[in-house]
């Protein structure tokens, strides 16, 4: 499909530079020709009626010669500034007499000439102008727009292909991605609905047995229906991020505040899981932003180093405001992410150990949401780690207005003068 697209985009472009090139080609060469013309008409002219001098100012007049017939039509008097043959000049009345128009071209071996008859009281008399260097600066001009827009559309072609590449391979990596991200899903989707059709299959089975004796089999397609609900959540919170053409409605928040709440909320995870929190976050950071996508950032990296802490270890999340920026950072004890493996795990659907990403309940989806709602926000999300010790997921975002000062809303509304 791509190779198609490439090959008509390039087809395109390549029909269309020979048209221009053509046309321009074309215009100049009409152009030329059109004043060569008018030249050579201004030189018969003047040698027909302006009376023969020794060294005539026109070139084109230089290289004339004028022939007087009498009524039987031969030649009795002859002039030109050129040593031409005596047979040369009867071939060219010839050939001018036979014409019925009373001026025209005509070739005689290598040399063209145009010419102009005139009837006089004892005969005729035919004027030629030697236009053979006006014939070669044509042919010449033609052999060289045919050279270079020959050279230039070959250019042109290979310059095409490129940015035809360029251009078509952004398109194919969405298109890539979003077949691979339609390819995780149903793979992620297809095994809680397995599990449930499984646990429904058992149920229907022992179809006498009592509600509470199947209690087991009912959880397991509780929990299963969960996770899928969750999947569908981050899915669509994805498809939202990526299809929004607007900037979400940004507004000044505490994001102390903010983290401060979502570190309580887990405080009875960690302390069931034994994992020690450090808190280090400076007060009244407030930031411009949307509240409830930085809030679901927040959550999504303490949940995620929550779930990668072991038993006993230790989670430090900081907080921090600087003049132009604001930085979160989340530090977990744990065994940390391979080099390999940190430059790919904010892809969506990818876990760097997958049966622990299973077992844990997550898709790989989280912390794809977390960059996309950064990005939003202009700001930048990145992870550091050291195998076997500790790993860091930070957040920088731009700073936003501290406390006291004038908002930006406040002054459309007129409240701050």
């Amino acid at each position: 499909m791509f190779y198609k697209l490439k090959r008509k985009f390039v087809t395109i472009n390549m029909a269309l530079l020979t048209i221009v090139f053509a046309a321009i080609f074309s215009v100049i060469y009409m152009l030329t020709a059109i004043a060569g013309d008018r030249q050579t008409e201004f030189a018969l002219n003047t040698v027909m009626f302006a009376p023969p001098r020794s060294f005539p100012d026109d070139p084109m007049s230089a290289t004339s010669m004028t022939a007087e017939l009498d009524k039987e039509n031969n030649i009795v008097k002859t002039f030109s500034f050129m040593n031409i043959n005596r047979e040369v000049i009867a071939r060219a009345v010839r050939q001018a007499y036979k014409t019925e128009a009373l001026s025209g071209k005509i070739r005689i071996e290598e040399a063209r000439y145009a010419f102009l008859k005139q009837e006089t009281p004892h005969g005729a008399k035919i004027v030629f102008v030697d236009r053979t260097p006006q014939h070669r600066t044509l042919m010449n001009m033609l052999q060289i727009f045919l050279t270079v827009g020959g050279i230039s559309l070959i250019l042109l072609f290979g310059i095409s292909i490129y940015f035809a590449n360029k251009s078509i391979k952004p398109i194919q990596e969405v298109f890539e991605k979003q077949k691979q991200f339609i390819a995780d899903a149903s793979h992620e989707l297809r095994t809680p609905l397995t599990v449930i059709k499984t646990n429904l299959a058992l149920i229907a089975a022992n179809s006498e047995a009592t509600v509470k004796s199947q209690a087991r089999w009912i959880e397991y397609i509780s929990t299963q229906t969960d996770r899928m609900a969750g999947l569908v959540d981050d899915m669509l919170a994805l498809a939202r991020i990526d299809h929004v053409k607007m900037r979400p409605l940004f507004s000044g928040f505490d994001l102390s505040q903010v983290v401060n709440g979502i570190l309580l909320s887990f405080e009875v995870v960690l302390f069931e899981d034994h994992i020690t929190l450090k808190p280090c976050i400076q007060g009244e950071v407030y930031l411009n932003g949307d509240q409830e996508g930085i809030r679901k950032v927040v959550n999504i990296l303490i949940d995620n180093a929550v779930k990668n802490t072991p038993i006993n270890g230790i989670i430090t999340v900081s907080l921090a405001s600087s003049e132009n920026k604001t930085k979160l950072r989340v530090t977990n004890t744990g065994p940390g992410i391979a080099a390999q493996d940190l430059g790919k795990i904010f892809e969506r659907f990818y876990r760097a150990d997958t049966a622990r990403g299973r077992e844990n309940g997550g898709y790989g989806l989280g912390l794809a949401i977390a960059k996309s709602i950064v990005e939003q926000h202009r700001g930048r999300i990145y992870a550091t780690s050291k195998p076997g010790a500790e790993t860091a997921f930070v957040v920088e975002l731009p700073a936003g207005q501290r406390k006291g000062a004038d908002s930006v809303n406040d002054i459309a509304s007129g409240k701050v003068t």
